[in-house]
């Protein structure tokens, strides 16, 4: 057969609009060169055409699970959705267990997650549903830990959500325990010195709190602090009840499982990751709304298996493949691709170039572009299938700075150049 190269340009959409559409502003012979030259189309990328419910925003994720799949993959925000939908939590056995664990022992539930309407690794109305069967369940101390989004949202739009959450559990009884922005409690670059803040503020150990969640994100606003950087902070008017303790039990609402285990490693101290948490602590239950790839814990919610992903397809047919992208995107052309199972294939190769450590892409836009280039046309004529990722234009583009996302789509125009001439 002839050899197939597989290239995802993570996070490229098309729009005619000119004004904020980098893709339009940047200076791009090559992509140009191919729209113009060589047949091709355009596809739906959100939605129900890849398993998500109608209008709901597409993400690199399940682009790459649908891809790899050749089908449309109902995912589990559409699973759980679909669970919502028909009144199904209240019968839900992992919550039920949950909530009898700490009636038991008098202990405290806590709920963590992303406090988003957004849909990409959360669902606020997920926790609000939870929230209410806690409820009627009987459970009497319930602490949110509120994650801060800023990013598959605008970045000042959490105070809508921050206000109905405020509402429920004013009536239900419960409190908001503590508040972080995701770049420290959804860290996954193993950057453990920001997680930890995360985890010392739910352990009740953080220096910065609140007496009011609301006035704590005006304070924050007041210095320019977005809500994916809101810093760490503890809600000073509860006692010791509403942090993190032995025999409490936890639900970590994210279905989305990559920015949700390191603080479930801290939690559990997993074997997952070589970093010992600062502080153990010995719960009755963690929850997992979705599995999390090497973390044990009951789960909420089982994903759909996908039956003969693009891997094991060329793998039963005795071909060799090839899969090369940056740490951002590494489990996005592995694990993602190959329907959401971590499996290397005997005839396959995986090279993982790093990703550039630095606290906004914004500063480096070229990422490792020129790398992930270089790594393919040293391998890619020994096998079969190559498939790879450049993660520019999304990453760079979910800073929201405009002028370093066309700079990002101008490097990316002149690798990808450099590619299919090689």
């Amino acid at each position: 057969m002839k050899k197939v190269i597989l290239v995802v340009i993570d996070g490229l959409g098309l729009r005619s609009e000119i004004h904020g559409n980098a893709f339009q502003m940047a200076n791009t012979p090559f992509f140009d060169k191919l729209f113009s030259e060589y047949p091709n189309t355009l596809i739906q990328a959100s939605g129900e055409y890849v398993g998500l419910p109608d209008g709901q925003i597409g993400n690199s994720e399940v682009g790459h699970l649908n891809i790899g799949a050749g089908r449309v993959v109902y995912t589990g925000l559409s699973l759980i959705n679909k669970a919502l939908k028909d009144d199904k939590f209240k019968e839900n056995q992992v919550f039920l267990n949950a909530f009898n664990k700490v009636k038991e022992n008098n202990s405290t539930l806590h709920l963590m997650g992303l406090l988003s309407p957004g849909g990409v690794h959360s669902l606020e109305a997920h926790l609000f549903e939870i929230l209410k069967q806690a409820h009627n369940s009987g459970v009497e101390n319930v602490a949110v830990h509120v994650f801060g989004d800023g990013r598959d949202v605008a970045p000042k739009s959490i105070r809508e959500s921050l206000e109905k959450l405020q509402e429920l559990v004013d009536k239900y009884g419960y409190k908001i325990a503590t508040i972080s922005g995701r770049f420290y409690s959804m860290d996954r670059d193993k950057m453990f010195d920001r997680t930890e803040k995360a985890y010392k503020a739910i352990l009740g150990k953080s220096g910065n709190e609140f007496s009011s969640a609301l006035e704590y994100l005006d304070l924050q606003y007041s210095q320019n602090i977005t809500d994916e950087f809101l810093e760490p902070a503890k809600n000073s008017t509860l006692d010791s009840r509403y942090f993190l303790k032995d025999n409490d039990a936890v639900i970590f609402f994210n279905f989305r499982p990559d920015r949700a285990r390191q603080l479930s490693h801290l939690i559990l101290n997993s074997s997952l990751y070589d970093y010992q948490p600062s502080h153990l602590v010995k719960v009755s239950d963690f929850v997992s709304m979705m599995k999390y790839e090497g973390i044990k814990c009951n789960i909420a919610y089982e994903e759909m298996l996908v039956n003969n992903p693009i891997g094991k397809v060329f793998e039963d047919a005795n071909k060799t493949q090839l899969r090369v992208a940056e740490t951002q995107k590494y489990a996005h052309v592995t694990y993602f691709m190959d329907g959401g199972v971590d499996v290397e294939y005997k005839n396959s190769k995986r090279i993982m170039v790093d990703s550039l450590k630095v606290e906004s892409y914004a500063d480096t836009p070229q990422m490792s572009a020129e790398e992930i280039t270089s790594q393919v046309i040293s391998h890619a004529k020994d096998f079969d299938l190559t498939i790879l990722n450049y993660a520019n234009p999304d990453m760079v583009g979910h800073t929201g700075v405009l002028e370093s996302t066309i700079v990002a789509l101008e490097v990316l125009d002149k690798q990808l150049s450099r590619l299919v001439k090689w």
